[in-house]
């Protein structure tokens, strides 16, 4: 809905003849929403800035809960679920200008060393491939956006 920002009629009522033209705008704006493929360094600014993400599975504990949250200070702060059991934390997100999300945790996630990931699209799911530094429990990471488990 950012693209509509230049057209004032959009919101408003008039008739047939303006939901045709109202209809072609949003078309035209969904081509601006990346749904798949490699995203670009501001792609993963609009796209993680003020959102969460969550990856969610079973274990040998059970069920379990990862959400991360983005700042628009380039704060983070995650929250895993497991039972019973909670962890938090808190660390720094950032995204290189040639396209890499890179985070540092506060605690002993991932050494807390940095670790920069390339970020693939695909509708809702982020896939987050390690590239350098501290790559955490995995090499590959798919999330959810929001709060949810899919």
């Amino acid at each position: 809905m950012r693209c509509l920002l230049g057209y004032p009629a959009a919101g408003r009522r008039f008739g047939a003849v303006s939901a045709v033209l109202l209809a072609a705008i949003l078309a035209s704006c969904a081509g601006n929403e990346p749904r798949s493929g490699v995203l670009s360094a501001e792609q993963i600014r609009e796209t993680v800035t003020g959102n969460a993400l969550t990856r969610c599975g079973t274990r040998l504990l059970g069920q379990w809960r990862y959400t991360a949250r983005h700042g628009r200070d380039g704060s983070l702060e995650a929250v895993v679920l497991a039972g019973a059991r909670r962890e938090d934390a808190a660390g720094v997100w950032r995204v290189t200008e040639d396209g890499l999300y890179c985070r540092t945790w506060n605690n002993d996630w991932a050494g807390g060393r940095e670790g920069c990931f390339r970020v693939t699209r695909n509708g809702d799911a982020l896939t987050f491939d390690h590239v350098s530094g501290a790559a955490g429990e995995a090499a590959s990471y798919t999330y959810s956006l929001g709060e949810a488990c899919p």
